[in-house]
């Protein structure tokens, strides 16, 4: 994709929820995304002509803080609920967004589900200094023109606290409709979810020069971690969430490393921003 301009989207009145499309043709949707190329790009000769993103379908509703969210009516990243008017995305998903539709509850996002809550927001708050060209600050929050009723299936994620670790080491969840591999056309049609494991700064800056202190990683060893679709969504460690999908190498198969913002070193701009 062609990484946006800089600029940013200044919080405006909360407006009522528009109607919202019940049905989009998923080829349709452009995954929202950045990449970036890897300092040492993998020889594609060597990958076996028949891969899938590791990962498997998850159980219905059972990441209930989980979010689709369709922007401008045409491109697709994901988020996560962190109160009940409040999502957690990354700014590139939504720098040039004037209507978010949020999708919560879901698992086949595009399907009439009855555990689904649909609403479209015109508000969103894109971090002030979020640098497209080094891709820094790349954090955001869309802003519910109500709050969402929660229960079984749409709960609230618990935040990494300010005063966390590196994390490296740890196993880590991530879960999105994002691409099944660099040959399909479409965003998943059901939520996927695939357990990563957590690299040092120092180990996932060779492979991308541009990582930052702000940022956190996993590992693609074993051909595992997001693809196009998973922007914005929510990578999580005993079950509080650790990062926000950032950007990656634009073959997503590749075996390279998945970077995120880091949630610990947002936490101020986080509770500014929606009082969590």
């Amino acid at each position: 994709m062609k990484i946006a301009v800089l600029f940013a989207v200044v919080a405006c009145a909360l407006a009522a929820p528009a109607e919202v499309e019940t049905d989009i043709d998923l080829s349709q949707l452009t995954p929202n995304n950045i990449y970036v190329e890897p300092n040492n790009p993998v020889d594609e000769s060597t990958l076996p002509e028949s891969r899938v993103i590791g990962g498997t379908e998850a159980a219905r509703n059972s990441i209930p803080y989980i979010v689709a969210l369709i922007i401008n009516g045409g491109s697709f990243c994901g988020g996560s609920l962190i109160s009940t008017t409040r999502v957690l995305t990354a700014a590139h998903c939504t720098v040039s967004a004037s209507t978010v539709n949020v999708r919560l509850g879901a698992h086949a996002f595009n399907t009439n589900e009855a555990t689904q809550v649909r609403v479209t927001s015109t508000s969103v708050r894109n971090h002030a200094s979020y640098n497209s060209q080094t891709i820094s600050n790349d954090i955001a929050i869309v802003l519910l023109p109500s709050a969402v009723t929660l229960n079984s299936n749409i709960q609230v994620i618990s935040l990494a606290p300010a005063s966390s670790g590196n994390f490296a080491g740890s196993s880590a969840l991530l879960a999105g409709w994002g691409r099944t591999s660099d040959s399909s056309n479409a965003v998943s049609a059901v939520l996927r979810r695939v357990t990563l494991s957590v690299i040092t700064n120092a180990v996932c800056r060779s492979a991308y020069n541009i990582v930052q202190d702000s940022n956190i990683c996993t590992s693609g060893a074993g051909t595992v971690g997001a693809c196009n679709g998973d922007s914005g969504g929510p990578l999580t460690v005993n079950g509080v969430q650790v990062g926000i999908v950032s950007f990656g190498s634009a073959r997503c198969e590749a075996g390279n490393p998945t970077a995120y913002a880091r949630v610990s070193t947002f936490r101020a701009w986080i509770t500014q921003n929606a009082g969590v």
